[in-house]
């Protein structure tokens, strides 16, 4: 377990890390005196601050990372001091040669009783004598506390008490041997006393000179940390459960060197890790182990919160490796006991059986929370030479095993099903921990061994459920490797790794809650919103020349977001800005989506977000998409048009025969599709950009009959049918001209009200069923809506000025049988009763670009759905103005509401986002 417990262990080291950011604000250089002499052996971490009025700047000036930390009251009192200290830098002359006498040098300790020692360490510049730095700091102190003068083994210790320690602590100081030396732990300032008299200093610790030979020069920082000492200080912010665990891994390296790169959203850390050849070192296990390309990250699903991969060249020289290693601790001989016993209990030898199909990689991996997890997913992957290979070997296995139970395979085998074409095979192994007693203790996050078989991995989980909900996504394509915040973490670090830990700080509420301390904990729940913007942590160690690397990356969001809850998401190749539709499968009678990518990919999609093919096509859908019986056999294709073509498409992605039909003239607007009759006797009209209406049968070809010549101008709306009385009549309109025709293209209402008709608003027919009151709607550039009637008059209404891209409906949103007029404006929506009166408007924040989608879920409850693409939020109005329970929701397209199967109590909405996800969810 103590591996398992130090890779949780290791997330609060970004607590730590920052606080000695923080710290080191407070004081700064090192020079003439070898202020490394002064810094107790006991250290933990040394930072050495090359430029301290720099590394301020950054920190406090440009680091977001920091600009979100100062808020919180963990760190206001950093704050203050790093104000403090920008003042005396600024109006104090002969304080600024002492704190800028590059460089400094900061030293964390562990103080005991959970405690953290700082030891700062300033060199005396010569132009500055013991009487004006003791004048200096009686400068500060005047009238604010006391300065008390002891001695201590014949050195002089001055202990500042302060008045109001609220912003500043207490702190002592001594100035001895060029050094100037302050500690708010007067015991640790004694030390670095007694240290600067002894013979042997941090310098003569195996590995240290190598590793400060190797720190940048030209970075704000570098940061220097002892393995032996700092899993013992790492302890003071872990739970007092797993405190000992911690405190006991002191083997893992010796040094480490890290320089510190400070930008305004990230913290970048990158450096060597110095291990001896001793057995006695665990990372020394990697240095002849070439580093990898990580893929598991393909298999995760994209809500883990963290996870650490191991992935070597030479698996066989590995375990060599590690078995030295626990020879080294004394603990090869428990580890190689338990193996025995179950190969002598199943006949099975359990570390050939793993090692013979182990590719090169293996990872744990632990699942966000999400509401009503009493304990979130955590999974194990192991990485395999060949699926069937693994298949085969483990089936054997499980056989074997059922055998020994006296019991059938079948008892050890399930199958999850993802929808009804696809499933998986998921195994039970009867042994609880085995991973962990094959490649130790940091793999024994799996208690139970239920495992599936997936894109050549072996994955483990602790219940058939997990397995169920990770082969879920990975057949969504929802993985972590197409999270956002994960590709930027991934980005900044090295493509192959030997070592890999990521964690996403905002998803790890639960993490935190087990494994930290109660004050830190405490912290954290108080300050949880600044908290999460600072969202990805990580490292990755990797080998080169018998060298080890390290990379550190600590990034801030500025603009934090929790997850949406979704039903699905499912990963397209890119975004879209179109509607994705519901489809009916006419074999299943349930629903489907059907969408198109920006890309012009286009995709069916089933109930279970499963893409069920895509297809490339060369131009953009430019009309809505049609169903059509094609051969009225009760099978239905998919119809839709680009600028050059008609498609026609059956569920199995096919083209049906002729298509795609060629267009005379290239699409001015899109196609309309009509079943007059309603016997599957198709009709399509489009427009050309030649000024030619023209009419297609259901077969490609021309309709014969087809009277109509051409427009004046250009249309580029939908035509439109209707009928009124026993008439049928279609209408579209040029820019001007407003043509109302029968079905044979001849003139049927003579129109002679000429107007500039809006750009993106189509004609809408008003009381069809009356036909003396019959007529259609629309409105001209300015807003002015204008009413045709079918026997040629004409009259208009004024409700405003409004720009010439507005959108406009009319359509009844109270329910009360009147239409109510509807208009988006920029930012601006607006629905006025038939009077004129306003019934409510709403102001957005960003302008839509989307025309309002009006839905009718009953008589009085009518809604409007709107995208703020911008913002990538859908809003869903009631009819009385407010937004409806629950939105907006995340999303950045045109969104479709509506059933998959016959469980109507809840409506499916479909939407696209901003991060090439299609969702799903669930809309009471």
């Amino acid at each position: 377990m103590l591996k398992k417990r130090l890779l949780y262990g290791l997330i609060p080291v970004i607590i730590v890390l920052l606080i000695l950011f923080f710290f080191l604000k407070k004081d700064s250089k090192i020079g003439s005196g070898e202020p490394l002499q002064a810094i107790p052996v006991d250290a933990s971490v040394i930072i050495k601050i090359n430029d301290l009025e720099a590394v301020l700047q950054k920190l406090h000036k440009e680091s977001g990372i920091w600009n979100e930390l100062k808020s919180t009251s963990s760190f206001q009192r950093l704050e203050y001091q790093m104000q403090f200290l920008d003042s005396v830098l600024i109006s104090l002359p002969d304080a600024r040669q002492l704190l800028l006498n590059n460089p400094s040098y900061l030293s964390l300790h562990y103080a005991g009783k959970d405690k953290i020692g700082f030891l700062h360490v300033y060199r005396v510049p010569k132009s500055l004598g013991e009487r004006k730095i003791h004048a200096l700091v009686s400068r500060f102190v005047e009238n604010k506390g006391t300065i008390t003068e002891r001695n201590y083994d014949g050195k002089k210790v001055f202990d500042v008490r302060l008045l109001n320690t609220g912003r500043i602590n207490n702190f002592s100081y001594a100035i001895y041997k060029d050094l100037f030396m302050l500690s708010f732990s007067s015991l640790l300032l004694e030390d670095a006393l007694r240290q600067m008299d002894g013979d042997l200093s941090i310098t003569d610790q195996e590995g240290f000179n190598q590793a400060f030979s190797t720190a940048g020069k030209n970075v704000n920082a570098n940061l220097f940390l002892n393995f032996r000492n700092l899993p013992r200080s790492l302890s003071v912010g872990i739970h007092n459960e797993y405190k000992a665990e911690v405190r006991s891994f002191t083997t893992f390296a010796d040094w480490g060197e890290l320089d510190v790169n400070i930008m305004s959203d990230v913290l970048l850390l990158n450096g060597f890790i110095l291990a001896s050849d001793s057995a006695y070192c665990a990372a020394s296990i990697f240095k002849h182990q070439s580093p990898q390309k990580i893929t598991a990250d393909e298999i995760m699903p994209s809500s883990v919160a963290s996870c650490l991969v191991l992935s070597v060249s030479d698996p066989v020289r590995y375990f060599a490796a590690y078995h030295e290693y626990l020879k080294g601790l004394g603990r090869y001989n428990q580890y190689s006991r338990s193996l025995d016993v179950l190969e002598n209990t199943y006949e099975i030898d359990f570390l050939k059986e793993f090692t013979d199909v182990w590719e090169n990689e293996i990872s744990i991996a632990f699942d966000a929370a999400v509401a009503n997890d009493r304990e979130p997913a955590s999974y194990l992957l192991l990485k395999v030479k060949s699926q069937s290979l693994a298949e085969e070997r483990f089936s054997a296995m499980i056989r074997k095993m059922a055998e020994k139970e006296s019991a059938s395979p079948e008892k050890y085998t399930s199958v999850y099903r993802i929808d009804n074409e696809l499933s998986y095979k998921i195994y039970h192994l009867p042994i609880r921990r085995l991973t962990g007693k094959i490649f130790g203790e940091l793999f024994t996050n799996i208690d139970e061994h239920y495992f599936t078989l997936i894109e050549n991995y072996l994955v483990f989980s602790d219940s058939p459920a997990s397995l169920g909900k990770l082969l879920h996504q990975v057949v969504l394509n929802k993985t972590l490797v197409t999270n956002q915040a994960y590709k930027d973490f991934k980005a900044n670090l090295s493509p192959k790794s030997n070592l890999y830990f990521y964690a996403n700080i905002g998803k790890s509420n639960v993490v935190f809650s087990k494994y930290l301390s109660a004050p830190i904990l405490k912290s954290w729940n108080e300050n949880i919103e600044a908290f999460q913007k600072i969202q990805v942590f990580g490292f990755q160690i990797y080998s080169s020349n018998s060298m080890l690397y390290s990379n550190v990356f600590l990034k801030h969001f500025t603009d934090f977001k929790d997850q949406p809850h979704t039903v699905w998401e499912s990963r397209l190749d890119t975004t879209i800005d179109v509607k994705p539709v519901f489809t009916l499968n006419h074999a299943t009678r349930q629903n489907e989506v059907f969408v198109q990518d920006e890309r012009n990919t286009i995709y069916l999609i089933n109930q279970a977000g499963r893409i069920l093919w895509k297809i490339p096509l060369s131009e953009k859908i430019n009309s809505e998409i049609f169903q059509v019986d094609y051969f009225r056999n009760g099978k239905l294709q998919l119809l839709f048009s680009s600028l050059n073509y008609l498609h026609l498409i059956d569920r199995n992605g096919n083209y049906v025969e002729k298509y795609p039909v060629k267009l005379r003239s290239p699409a001015s607007n899109p196609l309309a599709v009509f079943d007059y009759d309603k016997n599957r006797d198709y009709r399509m009209f489009i427009a050309g950009t030649d000024k030619k209406i023209y009419a297609y049968a259901i077969d490609g070809s021309l309709i014969k009959g087809w009277n109509f010549t051409s427009t004046e101008s250009l249309v580029k709306q939908p035509v439109i049918h209707f009928r009124v009385g026993d008439k049928d009549y279609i209408v579209f309109g040029d820019r001007l001209k407003t043509y109302i025709l029968d079905r044979r293209g001849n003139e049927r209402v003579n129109v002679t009200a000429y107007f500039p008709k809006s750009d993106f608003n189509n004609y809408v027919v008003d009381n069809p069923g009356r036909t003396a009151d019959a007529r259609i709607a629309i409105t001209d550039t300015a807003g002015l809506i204008h009413f045709i009637y079918f026997n040629g008059n004409h009259t208009s209404l004024y409700m405003g000025k409004y720009s010439g891209s507005h959108f406009f409906e009319y359509k009844d949103m109270d329910g009360d049988g009147g239409k109510e007029y509807i208009f988006l404006d920029g930012t601006l929506l607006q629905v006025f009763k038939e009077n004129k009166k306003l019934l409510y408007e709403f102001e957005f924040d960003y302008p839509v670009v989307f025309k309002p989608a009006y839905y009718n879920f009953a008589q009085k409850d009518k809604k409007l759905g709107i995208v703020s693409r911008e913002e990538n939020l859908i809003y869903m109005i009631n009819n009385d103005g407010k937004v409806y329970k629950g939105f907006p929701l995340r999303g950045n397209s045109p969104f479709s509401v509506g059933y998959f199967g016959n469980n109507t109590s809840a409506f499916n909405l479909i939407v696209g986002s901003n991060d090439n996800f299609l969702y799903n969810y669930t809309v009471q």
